[in-house]
């Protein structure tokens, strides 16, 4: 067994860099904070290869002594506390004494900076850490810091970085969490030459919101607003009929720092929206919590993106009556809104009891059929497999039918999304995909992060069938669509979706991408309770029985529950 022994600073130093610095992103949060913490009310970044090459952060806040700027790359020095206790009643983003050790120990870090007031600055170059040059340096008051080769001297890190769009959009993702939490203050981002993100000092949270997540975003708000002796809760959640296809626009911020919802916080908000938020989808949510800094603990993760609760039960119950509170107010009704209900027509044929029980249990019967004798039904049903007669729709969403000696019901939604799904496959695959021109191009604006991401993957769009441009900043005109998606389609849902999946599956090669494009495009294009004619039904269950997969939907959801006709005479005794 090898002797004990007493790593070196240096050796300390980058296994500190690896728990704080994972990534870009962690490096760019962390400088922020720093500025944010320094009073900057304009900060300005530039970033070039993703965040590896170079990393620029420009504040006017206090500004820092030479005395200062050298202590603060030194680990466990920092301005934010004096003593153990004090982090309980810690009221700053910053706190942990590392993070500028950790950035200078794995790059070529410069730091410029001057006091208000001061007749001049100093700018100090450190490199793995140490100083290699100091200067006296004429600027405005304020503080920029350059960061340039993160990793140079731990490859192993750098290998493990995913590619530059993946890594540029954990930058800008980054960056707009602390843009929402700070609208007071101006954020100004520069991509490799591009603006990325311009967000102005804002009035408002929502006019933060709608310049940094889009002005589409921004309208489907509605606000929260709750208090209590030791907590206060304000923002904005999306209501039933605005949710989200994933997770990605959610937000919490406590005492203004950016933090995971947690176990505790997801289940208070999923709670508060159970029974009306539709399978599959999420709610799309801006939260400021604001409560007693001793009442949190913050630091038990190097990220500082986990927060623990002392009273995790009352915190539970306050955020799950603030949320249902704000989804349950009574809102006006649309003629256009998209989950409404179009009333059936009557059977002309029902008698009285018959109506009475359809209405209860929200059952459109079928109109009567002209008359078959059993032998005619079964000579139909065996004359062609695909036969299926439709006794009705259920809940505007399910079909429910007989198949020769089964008796089926069909998630119509489920359905109609295999057999759109492998339209459009099949389309692609043989390159042939039909593209139905918009007579009036689309605009999407899109945060900075979501524009990233897109902008990178417009050719993956193009090979789907989309005729997508940049148009602007962080805005892309939509010219032309797959028709296999239908006419009635809402575009944006279609592009967040896809994009969503494209950045849960970032490592997958091109034609996995096209496909994951395709099958969420499926998915966001099917509407909810749509009525149907039995002509539209009929045609929907003949299509589906030609489908390759017809028992599951892209995602894996069943689309029929059949019960055979031995089975329901078992169930009523019949045998």
């Amino acid at each position: 067994m090898a002797s004990i022994r007493i790593l070196s600073d240096e050796t300390i130093n980058k296994i500190a860099a690896g728990e704080v610095i994972e990534r870009p992103a962690n490096a760019v949060k962390e400088l922020i904070e720093n500025a944010l913490d320094a009073g900057g009310r304009r900060i300005d970044i530039q970033i070039r290869g993703a965040g590896r090459k170079f990393i620029r952060i420009k504040d006017d806040g206090s500004g820092m002594s030479r005395e200062d700027i050298a202590l603060a790359v030194t680990r466990h020095a920092t301005s934010k506390i004096t003593q153990f206790d004090d982090l309980s009643s810690l009221g700053t983003l910053g706190f942990r004494g590392e993070a500028l050790p950790s950035i200078a120990a794995v790059s070529h870090l410069q730091i410029f900076s001057q006091q208000s007031g001061a007749e001049s600055g100093w700018s100090i170059l450190f490199v793995g850490g140490k100083i290699m040059n100091s200067r006296a340096w004429a600027g405005a008051a304020g503080t920029i810091i350059e960061l340039t080769d993160l990793f140079f001297n731990t490859p192993a890190r750098a290998k493990f970085l995913k590619s530059d769009s993946c890594e540029r959009t954990h930058i800008l993702r980054t960056i707009e969490e602390l843009a929402l939490a700070y609208p007071a203050t101006s954020f100004t981002v520069t991509s490799e030459g591009k603006t990325a993100l311009n967000a102005p000092a804002a009035a408002t949270i929502r006019e933060r919101i709608s310049d940094v997540l889009g002005t589409s975003l921004a309208r489907q708000l509605t606000p929260v607003n709750a208090a209590h002796p030791q907590v206060r809760l304000e923002g904005f959640v999306t209501k039933t009929e605005n949710s989200r296809p994933a997770r990605n626009e959610q937000f919490l911020f406590i005492n203004k720092r950016p933090v995971h919802l947690g176990k505790l916080l997801t289940h208070a908000l999923y709670d508060a929206y159970r029974e009306n938020l539709p399978s599959g989808r999420h709610p799309g949510v801006v939260l400021f919590m604001e409560l007693n800094p001793a009442e949190i603990d913050v630091n038990i993760h190097p990220t500082k993106r986990e927060v623990r609760f002392s009273k995790e039960q009352e915190i539970h119950q306050f955020v799950y009556r603030a949320i249902r509170t704000a989804i349950t107010q009574p809102v006006a009704i649309s003629l256009s809104a998209p989950y409404e209900l179009a009333p059936a027509p009557p059977p002309a044929a029902m008698n009285e009891t018959r109506k009475a029980y359809a209405a209860q249990n929200n059952f459109t019967a079928a109109p009567p059929q002209p008359h078959l004798s059993t032998q005619q039904e079964f000579n139909a049903i065996s004359g062609d497999e695909h036969y299926v007669k439709v006794l009705g729709q259920s809940f505007a969403s399910f079909i429910v039918a007989q198949k020769g000696d089964d008796f089926i019901i069909v998630d119509q939604h489920a359905a109609a999304e295999r057999i759109r799904y492998e339209n459009y496959v099949a389309q692609w695959q043989k390159k042939q995909i039909a593209v139905q021109g918009l007579l009036i191009p689309t605009t999407l604006e899109l945060p900075s992060s979501k524009t990233a991401l897109l902008a990178a993957s417009i050719t993956l769009f193009s090979e789907a069938g989309w005729d997508i441009t940049e148009f602007g900043s962080n805005t892309f005109r939509i010219s032309a669509l797959p028709a296999a998606l239908g006419t009635d389609t809402e575009t944006e849902n279609l592009i967040s979706a896809s994009l969503d999946a494209l950045a849960a599956e970032s490592a997958l090669p091109p034609a996995q991408k096209i496909e994951l494009i395709i099958r969420s495009a499926c998915k966001a294009s099917i509407k909810a309770r749509d009525s149907l004619s039995i002509p539209e039904m009929e045609q929907l269950l003949k299509t589906l029985f030609t489908c390759h997969s017809p028992y599951t939907c892209p995602h894996g959801r069943p689309t029929i529950l059949k019960l055979s006709l031995e089975e329901l005479k078992k169930h009523f005794g019949r045998r």
